[in-house]
């Protein structure tokens, strides 16, 4: 019977909530949370998921039962709050991204090296099926020698649980949409690319000044290419993800739009299953790659915190969202926004 790991989740606004129903799910994983922000919202989930409810945030780290917190926190207060968590004795999880800038990263990241213990950050790519396929498929060669990615990332701020009121709102909470949106493609392409060389970003900005839509273009090693469309001003239909891998010898297209994705709670999409990754060939019918059986967005989350937990239990750092993994999708995406205020190339 493996150990039972106990983690404490601070925060539990639109993705806080995700997390919490994602720990839920997972067999061998105790749920407590810390109320901090939103006492009806932590004691709504605390009931829910028969979770604990600490006082305080310095209650949960002073239990030296709880293993590990999981900081679902706005991006400007991760550095505080993960250092805190380290210096406690604790291991972290922490949404992405990691900081808003490579100076907090780096504290951050000597923070778990003094303490001697684990930090992962959550970047569900690495786990959502279609990219973790779809990665897979062009290690082995499955397109040929891979070109280039394309992909888009879209979403209505409207969706989060704060509406026009949430953090994302303030770019010097958010980091915008490049550090909180886009920063999730470039870790895809940095995984299965490696780190560009250059990149050019241009942006549109919304009312409040913030970048809210981004295009970027970014060159790697063996003339290696890829582009990515991020935006926070999505009308409508409140979320739209998609990529289209380009090789010598085939292609792989994904597009998800959910009818019904929320982050005040996430549903399944209403339309029966079907292929959502394909393989194309000239001249050859489509391959389907991947049928879901069920939401993608669903599935990704709660094996992100399958797999927490089983490193906290095992003591074995994380090879997916390490920390130089997230530090070197903040390098880039950083680079992304220097370019969009600077409307010129950045070499990295």
């Amino acid at each position: 019977m493996f150990k039972t790991v106990k983690i404490g989740l601070v925060g539990t606004g639109g993705i806080g909530q995700v997390h919490a129903r994602s720990h839920a799910a997972v067999e061998g994983t105790e749920l407590s949370i810390a109320s901090l922000i939103q006492p009806d919202v932590e004691r709504r989930l605390a009931d829910e998921h028969g979770a604990r409810l600490y006082e305080s945030y310095e209650a949960m780290l002073n239990d030296d039962a709880v293993d590990a917190v999981d900081i679902c926190l706005p991006n400007d207060l991760h550095r505080d709050y993960i250092v805190r968590a380290l210096e406690a004795g604790k291991h972290v999880l922490c949404e992405k991204p990691i900081a808003l800038d490579l100076d907090d990263a780096d504290a951050m990241i000597g923070a778990a090296s003094a303490s001697r213990r684990l930090l992962m950050v959550a970047h569900p790519l690495r786990f959502w099926p279609e990219y973790v396929i779809a990665k897979q498929a062009v290690d082995v060669g499955h397109v040929g020698q891979p070109q280039l990615i394309t992909a888009w990332r879209m979403v209505s701020l409207l969706a989060s649980t704060q509406g026009d009121r949430g953090w994302r709102h303030d770019p010097k909470r958010s980091g915008g949409a490049v550090l909180d949106m886009q920063i999730h493609d470039i870790d895809f392409f940095a995984w299965t690319f490696g780190k560009p060389h250059s990149l050019v970003s241009r942006g549109i900005r919304s009312p409040d000044g913030a970048l809210s839509h981004v295009f970027t273009h970014l060159e790697f090693e063996e003339n290696k290419q890829a582009f990515v469309e991020s935006s926070f001003m999505l009308k409508g239909n409140p979320l739209g993800i998609g990529f289209r891998i380009l090789g010598t010898q085939r292609s792989i297209e994904y597009r998800y739009l959910p009818r019904t994705f929320s982050l005040h709670g996430v549903e399944n999409q209403e339309d029966p299953p079907e292929p959502s990754l394909v393989l194309y060939e000239w001249g050859k019918d489509p391959v389907p790659l991947h049928t879901p059986e069920e939401d993608s967005f669903i599935v990704a989350f709660r094996e992100e915190m399958r797999y927490f937990a089983e490193c906290v239990r095992t003591r074995r750092p994380p090879e997916h969202g390490s920390p130089a993994q997230a530090r070197l999708a903040l390098e880039i995406a950083l680079a992304s926004r220097r370019s969009c205020e600077s409307r010129e190339m950045v070499q990295l």
